[in-house]
Protein backbone atom coordinates (compact mmCIF):
# COMPACT_ATOMS: atom_id res chain seq x y z
CA UNK A 1 0.00 0.00 0.00
CA UNK A 2 0.77 3.06 -1.39
CA UNK A 3 1.64 6.26 1.87
CA UNK A 4 1.79 9.07 -0.99
CA UNK A 5 -0.65 10.07 -3.85
CA UNK A 6 0.09 11.36 -6.78
CA UNK A 7 -1.85 14.77 -8.57
CA UNK A 8 -1.44 17.75 -9.84
CA UNK A 9 -0.69 21.03 -7.63
CA UNK A 10 -3.26 22.75 -6.67
CA UNK A 11 -2.06 26.61 -7.51
CA UNK A 12 -1.55 27.36 -3.91
CA UNK A 13 0.40 24.87 -3.84
CA UNK A 14 3.08 25.78 -6.95
CA UNK A 15 5.27 27.47 -4.04
CA UNK A 16 5.88 25.00 -2.21
CA UNK A 17 6.28 22.73 -5.06
CA UNK A 18 9.14 24.85 -6.27
CA UNK A 19 10.43 24.71 -3.10
CA UNK A 20 10.67 21.14 -3.06
CA UNK A 21 12.00 20.64 -6.68
CA UNK A 22 15.29 23.04 -5.37
CA UNK A 23 15.62 21.26 -2.05
CA UNK A 24 15.63 17.66 -4.74
CA UNK A 25 18.11 19.44 -6.65
CA UNK A 26 20.48 20.85 -4.20
CA UNK A 27 19.93 24.47 -5.14
CA UNK A 28 19.75 27.23 -3.17
CA UNK A 29 16.22 29.08 -2.40
CA UNK A 30 15.31 31.92 -5.01
CA UNK A 31 14.94 35.69 -4.50
CA UNK A 32 11.81 36.23 -5.48
CA UNK A 33 9.09 32.87 -5.36
CA UNK A 34 6.06 34.62 -6.84
CA UNK A 35 7.63 35.26 -10.15
CA UNK A 36 8.45 31.97 -10.62
CA UNK A 37 5.24 30.99 -9.56
CA UNK A 38 3.84 33.06 -12.59
CA UNK A 39 5.50 31.31 -14.68
CA UNK A 40 4.48 28.08 -13.36
CA UNK A 41 0.74 28.83 -13.78
CA UNK A 42 1.02 30.64 -17.04
CA UNK A 43 2.64 27.33 -18.85
CA UNK A 44 -0.15 25.42 -16.45
CA UNK A 45 -2.94 27.96 -17.70
CA UNK A 46 -1.53 27.77 -21.43
CA UNK A 47 -1.62 23.96 -21.50
CA UNK A 48 1.94 24.34 -22.30
CA UNK A 49 2.92 22.07 -19.13
CA UNK A 50 1.48 20.18 -16.47
CA UNK A 51 2.90 19.30 -13.12
CA UNK A 52 2.39 16.41 -10.63
CA UNK A 53 3.28 16.25 -7.46
CA UNK A 54 4.00 13.50 -4.78
CA UNK A 55 1.83 14.31 -1.50
CA UNK A 56 2.12 12.26 1.90
CA UNK A 57 0.06 13.57 4.65
CA UNK A 58 -0.10 17.22 3.97
CA UNK A 59 3.29 17.74 2.70
CA UNK A 60 4.47 17.79 -1.34
CA UNK A 61 7.64 14.97 -0.82
CA UNK A 62 8.33 14.95 -4.95
CA UNK A 63 7.38 16.08 -8.20
CA UNK A 64 8.00 16.03 -12.17
CA UNK A 65 6.81 17.85 -15.08
CA UNK A 66 6.31 17.64 -18.82
CA UNK A 67 6.15 19.87 -21.78
CA UNK A 68 4.03 19.30 -24.39
CA UNK A 69 4.44 20.85 -28.25
CA UNK A 70 2.64 19.12 -30.92
CA UNK A 71 3.62 15.85 -30.92
CA UNK A 72 6.84 15.76 -28.55
CA UNK A 73 6.94 16.01 -24.76
CA UNK A 74 9.93 16.51 -22.65
CA UNK A 75 10.28 15.66 -19.00
CA UNK A 76 11.95 17.75 -16.68
CA UNK A 77 11.86 19.11 -13.11
CA UNK A 78 11.84 15.34 -11.58
CA UNK A 79 12.52 15.52 -8.01
CA UNK A 80 12.00 13.73 -4.90
CA UNK A 81 13.35 15.05 -1.42
CA UNK A 82 16.12 13.17 0.18
CA UNK A 83 14.53 11.47 3.00
CA UNK A 84 12.04 9.53 0.33
CA UNK A 85 14.19 8.53 -2.01
CA UNK A 86 14.56 4.94 -2.83
CA UNK A 87 10.71 4.62 -2.17
CA UNK A 88 9.54 4.54 -5.46
CA UNK A 89 8.79 8.18 -5.21
CA UNK A 90 9.99 9.03 -8.52
CA UNK A 91 9.23 6.05 -10.32
CA UNK A 92 5.47 6.51 -9.85
CA UNK A 93 5.65 10.22 -10.99
CA UNK A 94 7.46 8.99 -14.20
CA UNK A 95 4.80 6.25 -15.03
CA UNK A 96 2.12 8.76 -14.33
CA UNK A 97 4.09 11.87 -16.71
CA UNK A 98 4.97 9.16 -19.23
CA UNK A 99 0.67 8.43 -19.69
CA UNK A 100 0.02 11.73 -20.22
CA UNK A 101 2.29 11.81 -23.16
CA UNK A 102 0.96 9.01 -24.36
CA UNK A 103 -2.79 10.39 -23.31
CA UNK A 104 -1.79 13.79 -25.62
CA UNK A 105 -0.63 12.11 -28.57
CA UNK A 106 3.01 12.44 -28.20
CA UNK A 107 5.35 10.50 -30.34
CA UNK A 108 8.39 11.26 -29.02
CA UNK A 109 9.60 11.92 -25.42
CA UNK A 110 12.82 13.68 -24.31
CA UNK A 111 14.13 14.31 -21.30
CA UNK A 112 17.90 15.11 -20.21
CA UNK A 113 19.29 12.38 -17.34
CA UNK A 114 21.83 13.02 -14.69
CA UNK A 115 24.44 9.98 -14.79
CA UNK A 116 22.48 8.34 -11.77
CA UNK A 117 19.37 8.58 -13.88
CA UNK A 118 20.66 7.14 -17.34
CA UNK A 119 20.72 3.77 -16.66
CA UNK A 120 16.37 3.97 -15.05
CA UNK A 121 15.56 5.62 -18.12
CA UNK A 122 17.27 2.94 -20.49
CA UNK A 123 15.23 0.59 -18.98
CA UNK A 124 12.18 1.77 -19.79
CA UNK A 125 13.54 2.34 -23.59
CA UNK A 126 15.18 5.80 -23.99
CA UNK A 127 18.14 6.01 -26.05
CA UNK A 128 20.94 8.72 -26.06
CA UNK A 129 22.06 10.93 -28.40
CA UNK A 130 25.02 13.54 -26.58
CA UNK A 131 25.36 14.93 -23.55
CA UNK A 132 25.22 18.81 -22.71
CA UNK A 133 26.64 20.78 -19.59
CA UNK A 134 25.63 23.97 -17.99
CA UNK A 135 28.31 26.77 -18.18
CA UNK A 136 28.74 29.98 -16.40
CA UNK A 137 29.52 32.91 -18.85
CA UNK A 138 32.46 35.19 -17.23
CA UNK A 139 31.56 38.46 -15.74
CA UNK A 140 33.32 41.05 -17.95
CA UNK A 141 32.02 41.25 -21.78
CA UNK A 142 35.50 39.80 -23.96
CA UNK A 143 36.09 41.91 -26.92
CA UNK A 144 35.53 40.39 -30.58
CA UNK A 145 38.52 40.28 -32.72
CA UNK A 146 38.41 40.38 -36.82
CA UNK A 147 34.65 40.45 -36.71
CA UNK A 148 32.06 42.15 -38.19
CA UNK A 149 29.03 42.69 -36.25
CA UNK A 150 26.23 42.05 -38.17
CA UNK A 151 23.65 41.35 -35.50
CA UNK A 152 20.72 43.65 -35.60
CA UNK A 153 18.59 42.68 -32.23
CA UNK A 154 15.44 42.88 -31.54
CA UNK A 155 13.84 43.11 -27.81
CA UNK A 156 10.91 41.43 -27.95
CA UNK A 157 9.43 40.68 -24.29
CA UNK A 158 7.29 37.45 -24.38
CA UNK A 159 4.66 36.68 -21.99
CA UNK A 160 7.32 35.95 -19.31
CA UNK A 161 9.83 38.77 -19.91
CA UNK A 162 12.17 36.70 -22.50
CA UNK A 163 14.26 38.65 -25.12
CA UNK A 164 15.05 38.07 -28.18
CA UNK A 165 18.19 38.32 -29.83
CA UNK A 166 18.21 38.15 -33.98
CA UNK A 167 21.13 38.33 -35.82
CA UNK A 168 19.23 39.08 -39.25
CA UNK A 169 18.82 35.87 -41.60
CA UNK A 170 21.40 33.79 -39.12
CA UNK A 171 20.44 33.16 -36.35
CA UNK A 172 18.49 33.98 -33.21
CA UNK A 173 19.15 33.97 -29.33
CA UNK A 174 17.01 33.83 -26.30
CA UNK A 175 17.69 35.49 -23.06
CA UNK A 176 15.23 34.34 -20.16
CA UNK A 177 14.88 34.54 -16.46
CA UNK A 178 15.15 30.48 -15.11
CA UNK A 179 15.25 30.32 -11.19
CA UNK A 180 16.68 33.69 -10.59
CA UNK A 181 19.38 33.55 -13.09
CA UNK A 182 19.51 35.38 -16.56
CA UNK A 183 20.49 31.99 -19.05
CA UNK A 184 21.10 32.78 -22.69
CA UNK A 185 19.27 29.42 -24.74
CA UNK A 186 18.33 28.55 -27.53
CA UNK A 187 21.27 30.08 -29.40
CA UNK A 188 21.29 28.79 -33.12
CA UNK A 189 23.34 30.46 -35.96
CA UNK A 190 24.67 29.38 -39.12
CA UNK A 191 28.12 30.76 -38.26
CA UNK A 192 30.52 30.59 -35.17
CA UNK A 193 30.90 34.30 -36.00
CA UNK A 194 27.31 34.78 -35.67
CA UNK A 195 27.02 32.77 -32.47
CA UNK A 196 29.84 34.74 -30.92
CA UNK A 197 27.74 37.63 -31.68
CA UNK A 198 25.10 37.32 -29.96
CA UNK A 199 26.35 35.84 -27.01
CA UNK A 200 28.16 39.27 -26.54
CA UNK A 201 24.75 40.70 -26.63
CA UNK A 202 23.44 38.93 -24.41
CA UNK A 203 26.58 39.53 -22.17
CA UNK A 204 25.20 43.07 -22.04
CA UNK A 205 21.94 41.96 -21.30
CA UNK A 206 23.04 40.53 -18.19
CA UNK A 207 23.39 36.99 -19.43
CA UNK A 208 24.96 34.75 -16.49
CA UNK A 209 24.85 31.12 -17.75
CA UNK A 210 24.16 28.83 -21.20
CA UNK A 211 23.98 25.08 -21.50
CA UNK A 212 26.19 23.71 -24.27
CA UNK A 213 25.81 20.17 -26.16
CA UNK A 214 29.40 18.07 -26.34
CA UNK A 215 29.90 18.62 -29.88
CA UNK A 216 33.29 18.65 -31.66
CA UNK A 217 32.07 21.18 -34.20
CA UNK A 218 32.05 24.04 -31.54
CA UNK A 219 31.85 23.30 -28.03
CA UNK A 220 35.80 23.46 -27.63
CA UNK A 221 35.96 27.05 -29.35
CA UNK A 222 33.43 28.48 -27.69
CA UNK A 223 34.67 27.42 -24.08
CA UNK A 224 37.91 28.68 -24.64
CA UNK A 225 37.28 31.86 -26.68
CA UNK A 226 34.52 32.91 -24.05
CA UNK A 227 36.56 31.95 -21.06
CA UNK A 228 33.58 29.29 -20.00
CA UNK A 229 33.23 28.02 -16.48
CA UNK A 230 31.74 24.34 -16.44
CA UNK A 231 29.47 23.93 -13.82
CA UNK A 232 27.96 20.66 -12.25
CA UNK A 233 27.88 17.23 -14.19
CA UNK A 234 26.93 16.84 -17.92
CA UNK A 235 23.37 15.28 -18.90
CA UNK A 236 22.49 12.89 -21.27
CA UNK A 237 19.66 13.66 -23.92
CA UNK A 238 17.77 10.63 -24.34
CA UNK A 239 14.75 10.42 -26.58
CA UNK A 240 11.19 7.57 -26.18
CA UNK A 241 10.02 7.04 -29.80
CA UNK A 242 10.90 8.72 -32.72
CA UNK A 243 14.33 10.27 -32.47
CA UNK A 244 13.59 13.81 -34.18
CA UNK A 245 16.83 15.22 -36.35
CA UNK A 246 18.64 18.18 -34.89
CA UNK A 247 21.58 20.26 -37.00
CA UNK A 248 24.06 20.11 -34.13
CA UNK A 249 26.29 22.19 -36.39
CA UNK A 250 24.04 25.22 -36.02
CA UNK A 251 22.86 24.60 -32.43
CA UNK A 252 25.27 26.27 -30.22
CA UNK A 253 22.69 26.21 -27.03
CA UNK A 254 19.91 24.84 -26.16
CA UNK A 255 17.08 26.35 -23.85
CA UNK A 256 17.17 23.89 -20.69
CA UNK A 257 17.64 20.65 -19.40
CA UNK A 258 13.83 19.77 -18.82
CA UNK A 259 16.41 16.94 -16.38
CA UNK A 260 15.10 14.17 -15.54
Amino acid sequence: MKLYKIREPKREEIINSIKVMLISFGRPPLNNYEEESKVWTHLINNKIARFLIAIKGDNIIGLGGIFLFQKVASIGYMGVLPEFRGQGVGSEIFKNLMEIAKNSGCNSVNLYASKLGEPIYRKYGFQGSYYANLYLLPKKVFKLQNTQNRSEYLNARTTLGAKVLIAKNEGYGLISNVLSTIRLGPLIATKFEIAKSIVRKALLLGAESMIIPSHPLFQIKLISLMDLTEHGDPNLKMTYGANLSRKLEYLYAIGSYSKG
